[in-house]
């Protein structure tokens, strides 16, 4: 990595360093989001290709990352209309393309931070017999890191072309590569960079994410033995909510005595009555008081809003880093609910109330761990991604604790801890099926932390619960328009 001032640490330097190749591929992403998946397919390639053969040490592999995240950052330099026309180039054209190096080095010259990825961002287009650019230096004389960035950047411009009829398989492009060992590329390197594109279909890890979700587990390991040994207590039941469920098991509760009970709490009961006024609840007449609003939803679905109106406040924080991810997991979580809710009574499921509140509570671990981490890791800076993949996998034993504690049955731990599995069958649960599918639906409609580029079609709860597609794309549409209306008053 870059040489250390006195007065700052390895870990302030690598901040800045990150907060630089952050703020640059998005400048890249802003001319050619294309030319940004290339180069980050091409750093994660690089680095994790290094790491496992142990051809740098590891600092020397987290430089190839970053000068292969910026490796093209010259081509910003470069009109779009020449980067995007599929016909052949004119020379002139071409000659501002092979200026891109020194473009890159010169952009990147001013943060001295970067000065040890310079040599890789302008030589990664020679060749190790003397024929490249833009200095045609050979052999040993091109930097180790711009000749692994080199490989790697031409087979992926092989795999993953920006025009669909110059694509090559896997098999093609290996072929290409090696025809050129000795040549365009260092024979020594060839035999280990097979294997590995191999390996990983042309398209590794994320390496950054890796290495620091690594760094993170035993964080989240130590949380979770604290959770389990009592040493860390998670919160307890809303009082509100413990009352309303004392009152609605009594045989012959009414409305009047669950509207005292809300009425306890004027924030709660506000935003009772805010809710049942909204285009999803709303009826004829404006509800002013809790007792109007209680026949209108329903003493279930009033225990619900009312549990998801108090576990709201679990989601604050006053960590800006992880307030974004709190909101997220929020709104994920409420649309898992409505989203269940209206799964079940599409499909004629008795107490459709019940899976509103399965979705409600299927992630509650997600925040047990995020407000812990937050307390954990103090003011330091870190990537959100690690973070999210840390929470996803070790969620569910923390959920299942905080449910058993408020008094859940077995029915919704079973199906908290069992939402996420990769295997449903006709056996499983409908429970489960629905949540699972729920959960889902929220990616597909981007009300999730994770991505939501896969087809409805695809997923085995809709061929076991026997939904048409089009129902449950229709459901998920259902499911935005309802955040829309009512995410922002609970």
């Amino acid at each position: 990595m870059a040489d250390f001032k006195n007065s700052q640490t390895n870990a302030d330097v690598r901040e800045l360093i990150l907060e630089v190749v952050r703020t640059l591929t998005a400048l890249l992403d802003e001319k050619d989001p294309f030319l940004k998946k290339h180069s980050e397919r091409v750093a994660n390639n690089s680095a994790n290709f290094c790491e496992a053969y142990q051809v740098v040490t590891a600092d020397e592999a987290e430089d190839i990352y970053f000068a292969g995240l910026l490796h093209d950052i010259g081509i910003v330099a470069v009109p779009v209309d020449i980067l995007k026309n599929p016909a052949e180039l004119s020379e002139a054209d071409m000659v501002r393309i092979k200026r891109h190096p020194i473009s890159g080095e010169k952009i990147l010259s001013n943060f001295s931070y970067l000065k040890n990825i310079l040599p890789m961002v302008r030589h990664h287009h020679e060749a190790v017999d003397g024929s490249g650019y833009p200095d045609g230096i050979e052999g040993d004389s091109i930097p180790l890191g711009a000749r692994v960035i080199g490989l790697f950047n031409y087979v992926d411009n092989l795999l993953y072309p920006r025009f669909e009829g110059k694509k090559r398989d896997l098999t093609d492009a290996l072929e290409a590569v090696a025809n050129q060992a000795g040549q365009l590329f260092d024979g020594k390197l060839i035999t280990n960079f097979t294997e590995f594109v191999t390996a990983n279909a042309g398209q590794s890890e994320d390496y950054l994410l890796k290495k620091e979700t690594a760094s993170m587990r035993e964080i989240f390991v130590t949380i979770l033995k604290k959770f389990t040994s009592g040493k860390l207590n998670p919160p307890v039941m809303p009082q509100v909510v413990r009352e309303i469920q004392t009152v609605i098991k009594r045989p012959k509760s009414t409305a009047e005595e669950i509207a005292r009970v809300i009425e306890k709490d004027p924030v709660i009961s506000l935003r009772l009555i805010s809710v049942a006024n909204s285009p999803v609840y709303r009826g004829v007449s404006e509800i002013k008081n809790v007792k109007s609003a209680l026949p209108r939803l329903g003493l279930k679905e009033t225990l619900n809003v009312v549990l998801a109106i108090a576990n709201k406040s679990l989601y604050a924080t006053d960590k800006v880093q992880f307030r974004i991810l709190m909101d997220k997991l929020w709104v994920h979580s409420l649309a898992t609910a409505y989203g269940a809710k209206i799964i079940a009574q599409n499909l004629n499921l008795e107490d459709s109330e019940k899976f509103f509140l399965m979705g409600l509570t299927h992630d509650i671990g997600k925040i047990l761990l995020l407000k812990a981490f937050t307390e954990v890791s103090k003011d330091k800076k870190l990537n959100m991604n690690a973070v999210t993949a840390n929470i996803q996998e070790a969620h569910l034993s923390l959920g299942s604790l905080l449910l058993k504690r408020w008094g859940f049955d077995k029915e919704f731990i079973n199906v908290l801890t069992h939402h996420d599995d990769k295997e449903l069958s006709d056996d499983t649960e409908t429970e489960i099926l629905v949540i699972h599918l729920a959960n889902m639906l929220t990616r597909k409609i981007e009300f999730s932390l994770f991505d939501g580029e896969f087809d409805i079609i695809e997923l085995d709860t809709i061929r076991i619960l026997k939904m048409e597609p089009k129902t449950v794309e229709d459901i998920g549409e259902n499911i935005k328009q309802i955040i829309a209306d009512v995410a922002h008053l609970f």
